[in-house]
């Protein structure tokens, strides 16, 4: 079988290598979902203001202690069930830093993502073109990531630290990734999810060295997060919470689109998030898998995780997704001919 030259990817994608039937149903099942993603998608959502974490970090530059401030101002904060289970972390280093040092970390944070995303993505693609689209499409992501920052501090550095931990990620280099997606799990215990999926994906990988690491750093952010919620119990006693239910919340995807793809209609973007994931289950690197096995996980715990809603952790990865879209398409159309192609030789004896 001749296989046509890759579009914008240095090499074909995984759906490359299907058969005609394989194909078809593929393709179909796109075209199905590309139409349900427009109509059934009709809201997307930003995510919800953390006032309380802003109030508790003004009133620690004061003086106040975390614990003593948070039994105080969850009275008559609205998200007070939703910051219950945030660890101070972040309030503490937001509180011993000015203003602008923390709009300087976090640009230097920002900056550096598409720095090292660049680089990882870059590698990828064969030429200019494609490159120069994933840049701007990491850039978009990029911002996406910061607006949702501006939002959400807990859930933006979540994202942040999670694209980050993803893209450093390689099977010969694992440790500042995992270092960092512990990072993200002391900050937002929904971040738990990244390590998680990381060890899990390295066992099935057969790498057990990384995945004893990357199970060490659940185990930091689970040990952090259970001290925190003894200590917030001793202070503020819990209320009695309705079990979680079995399926996905039906806000998480319209939480995702709205931290994903800001400004762009629920219905379109539906459409992109889908073709994103199409692009970077394609992508035949371990990447492409992780980054999907985390938005897929992400949006089915969403809300099970200490009450977090972990449905924005890949955020800031949907937009560069689309850079590996056409080739994943490419590859389908190929792989499904209209009709059976039949050779005749003719014989002369």
């Amino acid at each position: 079988m001749v296989t046509s030259a890759p579009l914008l990817l240095v090499a074909p994608t995984r759906l490359g290598a299907m058969g005609r039937g394989a194909a078809r149903w593929w393709g179909a099942a796109l075209l199905l979902s590309l139409v349900a993603a427009v109509g059934l998608s009709e809201t997307s959502a930003r995510p919800a203001a953390e006032l309380l974490h802003d109030s508790i970090v003004a009133a620690m530059r004061h003086g106040a202690r975390y614990y003593e401030t948070f039994r105080d101002l969850a009275r008559a904060a609205p998200d007070a069930s939703d910051a219950r289970a945030l660890p101070p972390t972040l309030a503490a280093v937001s509180a011993a830093v000015p203003n602008w040092a923390m709009l300087l970390l976090v640009g230097a944070a920002l900056a550096g993502l598409v720095a090292v995303g660049v680089q990882r993505l870059a590698a990828l693609l064969a030429g200019a073109a494609g490159q120069v689209l994933a840049a701007l499409l990491l850039v978009a992501g990029t911002a996406a990531a910061a607006l949702l920052w501006e939002q959400a501090p807990h859930a933006g550095w979540a994202a942040l630290l999670a694209a980050y931990a993803l893209l450093l990620r390689r099977a010969d280099r694992w440790g500042t990734a995992a270092a960092l997606g512990c990072a993200a799990a002391v900050i937002d215990p929904a971040a738990l999810l990244v390590p998680a999926v990381m060890a899990v994906l390295a066992l099935h990988d057969g790498s057990a060295r990384e995945a004893l690491g990357w199970l060490v750093a659940c185990a930091v952010g689970a040990a952090v997060l259970a001290c925190h919620l003894w200590t917030i119990a001793a202070v503020v006693p819990p209320m009695l919470e309705p079990l979680p239910e079995l399926i996905a919340p039906p806000d998480a995807l319209a939480r995702l689109l709205g931290a994903a793809l800001p400004g762009v209609a629920p219905g379109p973007a539906a459409a992109l998030l889908l073709l994103s994931l199409l692009g970077w289950a394609a992508l035949p690197r371990a990447l492409g898998t992780r980054v999907v096995a985390l938005a897929v996980v992400g949006l089915a715990a969403d809300g099970r995780v200490a009450g977090l809603h972990s449905a924005t952790l890949a955020a800031a990865l949907v937009a560069p997704g689309l850079a590996f879209a056409p080739d994943a398409i490419a590859d389908l159309l190929r792989g499904a001919p209209g009709r059976r192609r039949i050779t005749v030789t003719r014989v002369t004896r």
